[in-house]
């Protein structure tokens, strides 16, 4: 059997721990010290889980939610200016067709009785356009060249992957708008009409 202080050893035989009213003052400092810290740093912890939890990334809307289409138009003298325009993000082909049209119009490149029936983009670069008789304007044969590749550059250029325009009347193919110029192929971008 152990002999010794018995005092510091209860009759069950288990230590009990000091309160900590028995402790001393600079113990029981370290203690409520060690304490705080511990509350400070759950509390910090709480706070920047809550916040990461909560904290999404949020996409600015004004350049997540654009895209840009292209309209070339004639300037007078036989050449192209360029302008761009944001539309939304994620608008149909259609959509954006109709926008270019609308815009075309405006820049008096096209009939403005002209519709669009149907657009298609082939695994080749080809752009389809199939639209009313309308495109046939006789009264612009001065202006032919000019309008026909505005139409041309505007869809190649806001459509990504269309290489050439293959226009279509009425699901025809066309000779020609007014004479100029020649429509059975597909057309590809005319860099040589552009402003400078």
């Amino acid at each position: 059997m152990h002999t010794g202080n018995r005092s510091s050893i209860p009759s069950s035989g288990y230590l009990r721990p000091k309160s900590f009213l028995t402790l001393s003052r600079m113990d029981r400092k370290k203690v409520f010290s060690a304490l705080v810290i511990l509350l400070v740093f759950a509390a910090g912890l709480g706070c920047y889980l809550y916040t990461m939890q909560r904290a999404r990334p949020v996409p600015h809307p004004a350049a997540a939610e654009k895209e840009v289409v292209v309209l070339f138009s004639p300037d007078g003298q036989g050449k192209l200016g360029r302008r761009t325009m944001e539309v939304q993000k994620g608008v149909s082909d259609k959509a954006r067709a109709q926008i270019l049209l609308r815009l075309l119009k405006e820049a008096q490149c096209i009939p403005d009785r002209l519709r669009l029936y149907e657009l298609a983009l082939g695994d080749d670069g080809v752009l389809y356009l199939n639209v009313s008789g309308d495109l046939i304007d006789p009264g612009a044969v001065a202006r032919e060249i000019a309008t026909t590749y505005a139409v041309v550059n505007s869809f190649i250029e806001s459509f990504h992957g269309a290489k050439a325009v293959q226009f279509l009347v009425e699901g025809e193919a066309v000779y020609t708008r007014n004479g100029l110029l020649f429509l059975l192929e597909p057309l590809g971008f005319n860099k040589e009409l552009l402003e400078e």
